[in-house]
């Protein structure tokens, strides 16, 4: 956990190039046909299944939107391709067979379980989620009692073939306490074969109970070099230098990456760094055209983003400060960034982003003028 209360970013490496078709990626969880940046994560699965010591829950905990869920569904295909061994069936002399152990949670595509998987229909998968109202157009905020109430019945059924039962939760951090403890019951007394899998972004909101009964892995945020290829065949063709600043602004996450893209992230950060190289006498007339485009009508979405990376920057620097280095991503050391690092003392910025938080925050409870917030904003900066 860094200084600011914020999980610290893990990047998973990858060695070598990439080769990919777009929809491989870029797809529901459930139908994704590859996985980029998570072989440590994979190579931990893979050694639990094949120690014959597979826990009755896993925590896939990390990053939102750097591919848990994913993973969650590549490893179910995985165990539904193979089932656990009968401990009866023995070989013509009475002994057991040598089962070849996997060394891949690879399952071809053209695999039935694959298609069966992917489209929602393998009935010994059961998927928890935050429901969805059309309504409203909106996700609820977490997870239902309701919906985990039917955990447990579904896992007293047979299973279709004699293999496993998968349960996949995700945003497991999202349940309530009640939530919570009709998981716990059953994770206190699992029945044979079966796999909770529970997706987190915030591993702190599970009570410890849940946590004491689970395998946690914690799946690590992917490298800048398939951060850039992604971030390619999604539309973005991004210098080294901005792959590198959208990559630590989205904390090492692929989906918060897209989403800063097109909220604007990069010409956001491009204008707050022009006004700080005139710090600490603004020109204000820039940041009234500015905090003016971001405070009109269907534009909350460019206001957040502005806000948000003008909050990051201050992080960024005061995180640098404290640990008495150069500003990461290496791009950033760059006027004027290095000279508000070099004047200013890790008491300032701290309380510069305490304040930066707390403006922003109030702005949003009491839907205040945005144009004022973003004023406001850089009057914390120079006071």
């Amino acid at each position: 956990m860094d200084l600011f209360g914020e999980d610290e970013v893990i990047e998973e490496t990858f060695d070598g190039g990439t080769s990919f078709e777009p929809e491989e990626f870029f797809t529901n969880p459930r139908q994704m046909k590859a996985l980029l940046g998570h072989e440590s994560a994979q190579e931990k699965l893979l050694a639990l299944f094949n120690s014959g010591r597979l826990p009755h829950g896993i925590i896939l905990n990390g990053v939102k939107g750097i591919g848990k869920a994913t993973l969650a569904y590549r490893f179910a295909r995985f165990l539904f391709k193979h089932p656990p061994a009968d401990p009866n069936q023995n070989s013509l002399f009475g002994e057991s067979a040598p089962i070849e152990k996997p060394t891949t949670l690879d399952i071809p595509t053209d695999d039935p379980i694959f298609s069966r998987v992917a489209s929602g229909g393998y009935s010994d998968l059961l998927t928890i989620e935050r429901l969805y109202d059309a309504t409203k157009n909106k996700t609820s905020e977490g997870l239902a009692v309701a919906e985990l109430r039917k955990v447990q019945p579904f896992l007293r059924m047979t299973s279709s073939n004699g293999g496993w039962r998968v349960v996949i939760i995700d945003d497991a951090d999202t349940m309530n306490r009640n939530a919570q403890n009709a998981l716990l019951k059953i994770l206190e007394e699992p029945p044979k074969n079966t796999i909770l899998i529970l997706v987190t972004h915030r591993l702190g909101a599970l009570i410890p109970t849940i946590r004491s009964r689970t395998r946690l892995i914690n799946v690590k945020t992917i490298s800048p070099v398939i951060m850039t290829e992604l971030l390619a065949h999604k539309g973005h063709a991004l210098s080294p230098d901005q792959t590198d600043i959208i990559s630590a602004m989205a904390n090492g996450s692929f989906g918060k990456a897209c989403d800063i893209l097109e909220q604007g992230g990069l010409d956001n950060f491009a204008t707050i760094t022009s006004i700080l190289n005139d710090a600490p006498n603004f020109d204000w007339r820039i940041i009234h055209h500015h905090a003016d485009l971001c405070a009109r009508a269907g534009q909350e979405q460019t206001y957040k983003n502005f806000t948000q990376t003008l909050l990051w920057i201050y992080k960024t620097l005061a995180f640098a400060k404290a640990r008495g280095h150069a500003l990461k991503p290496y791009s950033l050391n760059e006027e004027p960034l290095t000279s508000i690092l070099a004047n200013s003392s890790l008491a300032q910025l701290l309380k510069i982003c305490e304040n930066l938080s707390s403006h922003f925050d109030m702005t949003a409870r009491g839907n205040l003028d945005k144009k004022q917030a973003i004023l406001g904003a850089f009057q914390i900066i120079t006071a």
